[in-house]
């Protein structure tokens, strides 16, 4: 799977299969991306790699750092320091992002109101826990 920014600054790479997809609704994602939520994929750290250019790092809390293209702003990781062994990657930034459909709802005790939430997904009102 191949992927990178809005400005194509960034270009990266994953080479496995994802581990998870999600829609996340929380409100740092919704923040982060400016929209209603933000879709992402886990893959192992091994498995995704910066082809071109370079991502700048934003700590976004205690236990996390996003990352983004420090050109056009393009949200493009997230990595959870308990788990520093994956990737999370926003689907929207693959070029084929109909490759890989979420197949979980986190955070949805916070997501905006006028939200539909798909019924054949799997809704945790937080992250699920393990």
């Amino acid at each position: 799977m191949l992927g990178g920014c809005l400005c194509g600054a960034i270009r990266y790479s994953i080479s496995a299969e994802p581990k998870v997809s999600v829609n996340c609704h929380c409100s740092m994602c919704r923040r982060h991306s400016g929209a209603a939520f933000l879709s992402y994929l886990a893959v192992d750290r091994g498995a995704f790699r910066i082809e071109q250019g370079e991502l700048v790092d934003y700590r976004s809390s205690a236990d996390a750092v996003r990352s983004h293209c420090g050109s056009c702003g393009s949200p493009l990781t997230f990595v959870f320091d308990a788990e520093p062994e994956s990737v999370w990657v926003t689907i929207g930034t693959l070029d084929d992002p109909d490759a890989i459909a979420p197949i979980e709802n986190w955070f949805v005790n916070e997501k905006v109101e006028w939200t539909k939430l798909d019924a054949r997904l799997k809704s945790w009102p937080g992250a699920p826990e393990g």
